[in-house]
């Protein structure tokens, strides 16, 4: 959406109204409601590519974004997006989006990391361990569903398949994945900041101006979950 195609909006919407534009509550912007609500739906797009081509997506919790919403705080409009407060993806998004710094080792691998986020112990817990038995089970599950031209996404199912396949026992698998986890650490993938650089940019600034007539000062406000460092 840019300023162009916010002027169409705009031309398209007051034309309904042959001239009459007094029955318009002035208190209402409807034309920047409209605005707000494509930019929500792009970004949502840009949140899935970005998980696909980073080959992130395991259960599909990620990918699977609330629908925007809008309404007002006193004077201001509020578009909200992302996921909802409270939900599990709230609580480890950003583990993904900025990654996680591991403990280290001799046999850990170069992690490019913020630093925002570390583990703290080298030893999985049994939850960290049955979340990770549950992610291969999903990925084994899903691999017969895969097409043929295979997405990143897909091929690392597969692998992941194949590992489960050669083991000697699930149970030593996962605490062997999650212990190379705690060790490496997670790799960054800013998918949630890219999406946010990409759609709320000068285009979309000067569309949101169009649509009222009036100059704008645009504030991005993040909120967290429980995401404390581990």
């Amino acid at each position: 959406m840019n300023r162009q195609q916010a002027q169409f909006v705009r031309e398209q919407f007051l034309n309904r109204f042959k001239g009459q534009y007094n029955i318009i509550d002035e208190n209402k912007f409807p034309v920047l409601e409209q605005i707000l609500f494509a930019a929500g739906l792009e970004f949502n797009e840009t949140i899935r590519k970005n998980l696909e081509k980073s080959g992130s997506i395991a259960s599909g919790g990620l990918a699977d974004v609330s629908a925007p919403q809008i309404y007002q705080e006193g004077t201001n409009y509020v578009l909200g997006l992302g996921y909802p407060l409270g939900s599990k993806q709230m609580k480890y998004y950003d583990f993904i989006n900025q990654g996680v710094k591991g403990v280290g080792g001799k046999k850990a691998k170069p992690n490019k990391n913020s630093g925002k986020y570390s583990f703290k112990t080298p030893n999985p817990s049994y939850f960290m361990a049955n979340a990770i038995a549950r992610w291969l089970r999903d990925a084994k599950r899903k691999v017969s569903a895969d097409r043929l031209d295979l997405s990143k996404v897909q091929k690392k199912r597969r692998k992941l398949s194949k590992m489960v396949d050669e083991a000697t026992s699930r149970r030593k698998l996962s605490f062997a994945i999650s212990s190379k986890v705690k060790r490496d650490g997670i790799r960054a993938t800013y998918y949630f900041d890219r999406a946010v650089k990409k759609i709320f940019n000068q285009d979309f600034k000067d569309a949101v101006e169009t649509a009222l007539g009036a100059d704008i000062l645009i504030q991005i406000r993040q909120e967290y979950g429980n995401n404390n460092n581990r």
